[in-house]
């Protein structure tokens, strides 16, 4: 038996290491009866990578939950800008009841969440100029994700969002296509964005999580032990891609900085600005996820 895993990032990235967790895991608990085979740096969207879970042409992908938006429009709610206080509240949200109520309705899609991984905290980068306040974003043509929630909020800030592939942003920041992107810093450093780019700005406007998920069809053939055994080496494999983001910020800072970025913290820009005007999206677009956002919200003062 074998298990197809496909992503869309570089094999130096949390995905691909944390996915090598997986197979490792797995094989060993199984003695070999399941393969694990891993396909990274596929040439899809977000979106694409899903659809081929779904039609079985991959058995697990590893993306963005924003990918799933527009086929699960609940996983939209955490899209929204400066929801998450820290990244022990996402864990929170995501590994309790709000995260089981969110796989659910993913599962009536013909897909099975086996773990929240993590993308982690998203930034900006630019190539002409920095980014100090939301109004320093007027005009700039900008990559976003595929994703409303995403759009709406650099609309709001005076950008012109366009939608481009990853695997097509490396070229279309050198080439100028698009004059700046927005990703956390575990996918802005390992796709080589910090080498077309010459300002980061940390921002953290929007916590990304990630989806490790499979098709259920698929899922729901294996017999209960082997499915266990699934679930426990997609947890391990999501603790270890958590970590590893953990341990890897302060060197992707370090590379950045050695290519001579300039990095501009909290406290060099005008971080409240940011906080006050990207609440125009919850005005916007927030009404059916008032609820879950509420939720979310309430648990926002547990600490590990």
């Amino acid at each position: 038996m074998q298990i197809t895993i496909g992503h869309l990032n570089p094999v130096d990235s949390a995905y691909h290491e944390a996915a090598k967790v997986f197979k490792n895991v797995l094989e060993r608990m199984t003695e070999g009866k399941i393969k694990v085979r891993i396909i990274p740096e596929l040439s899809l969207s977000g979106g694409e990578l899903i659809s081929d879970v779904q039609n079985g042409q991959l058995d697990i992908g590893i993306t963005a939950s924003s990918a799933l938006g527009n086929l699960v429009p609940i996983t939209n709610a955490f899209d929204f800008p400066y929801l998450f206080r820290n990244i022990q509240h996402a864990y929170r949200v995501l590994d309790g009841k709000i995260g089981d109520f969110v796989n659910e309705q993913i599962e009536e899609v013909g897909l099975k969440n086996l773990a929240w991984w993590e993308n982690g905290f998203r930034h900006i980068t630019t190539c002409c100029r920095p980014i100090t306040k939301p109004e320093d974003l007027r005009g700039l043509d900008f990559r976003t994700m595929d994703n409303e929630i995403h759009r709406t909020l650099f609309q709001v800030w005076g950008a012109n969002p366009i939608s481009v592939p990853l695997y097509e942003l490396y070229d279309a920041l050198k080439n100028g296509t698009v004059d700046g992107q927005e990703n956390p810093l575990g996918i802005i450093i390992p796709n080589r964005f910090h080498e077309v780019q010459s300002y980061l700005t940390l921002t953290g406007h929007v916590y990304s999580p990630a989806l490790f998920v499979m098709n259920k069809e698929v899922y729901d053939c294996y017999p209960w032990d082997i499915k266990e055994k699934i679930l426990h080496a997609a947890n391990i494999s999501r603790d270890f891609e958590r970590n590893f983001l953990r341990r890897n910020t302060p060197v992707y800072l370090q590379i950045a900085r050695k290519i001579g970025m300039q990095i501009l913290t909290k406290n060099d820009i005008d971080f409240p600005a940011f906080v006050s005007t990207s609440k125009e999206v919850y005005t916007l677009l927030g009404k059916p996820y008032r609820s879950i956002h509420q939720e979310i919200r309430a648990m926002q003062g547990f600490l590990f």
